[in-house]
C-alpha cells in the first residue's frame, strides 16, 4: 500500500503546485499590490518547477522508463537531473531576497543573477570531475540545502515585516493572508530544503512511511500557500470594489453640484436678473408715467412668482422651468419675456418639422442655451435686434441665435460661467457649438443637435 500511497502524494504534490504556479500566472496580476511583498514571476516559476520536481520520477515511472544508476526513474538524463531543482530552488530564495524594503525602492536582481550563475557553474563543475551518476544525488541535495532552505527562510522577513505607516490601505487589508503565505513557505523550505535531502542521504534506511508523509506535507504547503493568495486577491478586489463605489459616489456628487450651479446660473439667476431690469425700468418710469410703472412692476411680481414656482420644481427635481412646453412654445415663451425686459426688436423663425420629439431632458439642455444666450446680448451685446431660427432637418436640428451688437472679442463672455454653461449643455447634447464673431458685427451662436437617438 505504501507503494502506491507514495506516487499517488508525489503526483498530489506535484499537482497542488502546478496549480499554484497557474493562479500566479493568471490570476495575481489583477491584484498588483502583492508585488509589494513578493516578485510573482520569480513565484511562478518556483511553483512550476517544485510540480515538475515531483511529478519527474512518477510520470517516469507511469511511461516505464528504467531507473537511472542511482534507483530513481526520471524523464531527465542523469546529469540534467539537478537542474530543475536548481532552477526551483534559485527562484525561491531569489523572490526572498527580492522582497522590496520600501515601496519606493524597486528590488534588485544583481545578487539572485549571481547566485544562479553560480550555482549553475558549480554543477556543471562537479559533473566534469565526479561524474553524473555520483554527482546527480550530491548536486540535488546540495541544491536544496543551499538554494531552496534559504529560500524558504527569507519568508521570515514578510511575515516579521511590519506594515509601514503610509502603506496603501489595499496592502494593510492583505496582510494577514499574505503572512499565513509566507509561514507555509518557511514550512516548504524547511521539509523541501532539509528534511527532503536528509531522507534521501539515508537511502535504504530511511522509514517507509516518511516519504508519503514528506509529500503530503509538501502538498500542504503548497495548499496554504495558494489559499493565502486566493485570500489576498478577494481581498483586495474587495477593497477596490469599496474604492471604486467612493469614486462613484464622489463623482456623481460633482456631476450633481456641477448641474445644480448650472441649472442656478442659466435658470433662477436669468429670471432674477430679468426682474432686476424690470425694476430699472419701473424706477425710471413712475416720475413720467406712474401708469405704466404701476403695469410694469404688476410683471415684475408675475415674473419674481414664476421664478418661486420654478425654484420649487427645482428642488422636487420636476426639470426646471421648461417641465412641460415643446421647443417652439418655449421658444417663443422666452423672446416674448426678453422683448418686455428689454425692448429689443426680436424674431423666430422655425424651418421645417420636427420628425423625432426630444425629450424633455434635450427641451431643457436646449431652452437653457438659448436663455443664457439672450441673457448675454441683454447684458453685453449694445444690440438692437435679435434674431432665433430654428431649423428642423432630416438628422439634426439647428437652433441659430444672432445679435446685431458690439461683437465677442468686446464682451467679457467669452470665458465667463455662462458660456462654460452652454458648451457643456451642448457636450451634454451629443451636439456642437459654433461661434462666430467680429468686432462691430454681432454675435452668431449655432447650436447643432443630431436627432437619433437622446442625448
Amino acid at each position: 500500500m505504501t507503494t502506491t500511497l507514495g506516487p499517488m502524494l508525489e503526483f498530489l504534490h506535484g499537482l497542488a503546485f502546478f496549480v499554484l504556479g497557474l493562479f500566479i500566472l493568471f490570476a495575481v496580476p489583477r491584484i498588483g499590490r502583492a508585488h509589494l511583498v513578493w516578485p510573482m514571476p520569480l513565484l511562478a516559476l518556483f511553483a512550476f518547477g517544485e510540480a515538475l520536481v515531483a511529478w519527474d520520477p512518477v510520470l517516469a515511472a507511469a511511461l516505464g522508463l528504467p531507473a537511472d544508476p542511482t534507483g530513481r526513474p526520471s524523464l531527465l538524463p542523469i546529469g540534467l537531473r539537478a537542474v530543475p531543482t536548481v532552477i526551483t530552488g534559485w527562484a525561491l530564495l531569489a523572490s526572498g531576497l527580492s522582497v522590496p524594503r520600501s515601496a519606493d525602492r524597486p528590488p534588485s536582481l544583481a545578487l539572485p543573477l549571481a547566485v544562479l550563475a553560480l550555482s549553475l557553474v558549480g554543477l556543471a563543475v562537479a559533473l566534469a570531475l565526479v561524474g553524473a551518476e555520483r554527482a546527480a544525488p550530491w548536486a540535488d541535495a546540495a541544491a536544496r540545502f543551499v538554494l531552496t532552505l534559504p529560500g524558504g527562510l527569507l519568508a521570515l522577513r514578510t511575515r516579521r515585516q511590519p506594515v509601514p505607516p503610509g502603506a496603501p490601505p489595499v496592502f494593510r487589508a492583505a496582510e494577514r493572508p499574505l503572512r499565513r503565505a509566507s509561514i507555509a513557505f518557511v514550512a516548504f523550505g524547511l521539509l523541501a530544503g532539509a528534511a527532503h535531502p536528509t531522507l534521501s542521504f539515508l537511502g535504504q534506511r530511511t522509514p517507509a512511511f516518511l516519504p508519503p508523509v514528506l509529500s503530503a506535507l509538501l502538498t500542504l504547503c503548497g495548499a496554504v500557500i495558494l489559499s493565502g493568495l486566493i485570500g489576498t486577491l478577494n481581498t483586495v478586489q474587495a477593497r477596490v470594489e469599496e474604492w471604486l463605489e467612493e469614486v462613484r459616489q464622489a463623482q456623481a456628487l460633482a456631476a450633481d453640484r456641477e448641474r445644480i450651479s448650472r441649472e442656478l446660473h442659466d435658470g433662477i439667476i436669468q429670471s432674477i436678473y430679468a426682474a432686476g431690469l424690470m425694476l430699472e425700468g419701473v424706477r425710471a418710469a413712475i416720475p413720467e408715467d406712474p401708469a405704466a410703472a404701476q403695469a410694469q412692476l404688476g410683471r415684475v411680481l408675475q415674473s419674481l412668482n414664476q421664478t418661486i414656482q420654478d425654484i420649487r420644481r427645482y428642488i422636487f427635481n420636476l426639470q426646471g422651468g421648461f417641465p412641460q412646453a415643446d421647443l417652439v412654445s418655449g421658444l417663443e415663451e422666452l423672446l416674448r419675456d426678453f422683448r418686455i425686459n428689454t425692448l429689443l426688436e426680436t424674431r423666430l423663425t422655425v424651418s421645417g418639422e420636427e420628425r423625432e420629439r426630444l425629450s424633455a431632458e434635450q427641451r431643457q439642455h436646449i431652452l437653457q442655451i438659448a436663455r443664457e444666450a439672450l441673457a448675454n446680448v441683454a447684458r453685453h451685446a449694445h444690440a438692437r435686434r435679435v434674431d432665433v431660427r430654428l431649423i428642423y432637418d432630416t438628422r439634426t436640428l439647428q437652433l441659430r441665435i444672432a445679435d446685431d451688437g458690439v461683437g465677442l472679442a468686446m464682451t467679457p463672455t467669452a470665458t465667463g460661467q455662462g458660456m462654460r454653461n452652454i458648451r457643456e449643455r451642448a457636450r451634454l447634447l451629443d451636439g456642437t457649438l459654433d461661434i462666430d464673431s467680429a468686432p462691430g458685427q454681432g454675435v452668431t451662436i449655432t447650436l447643432t443637435v443630431p436627432l437619433k437617438g437622446e442625448a
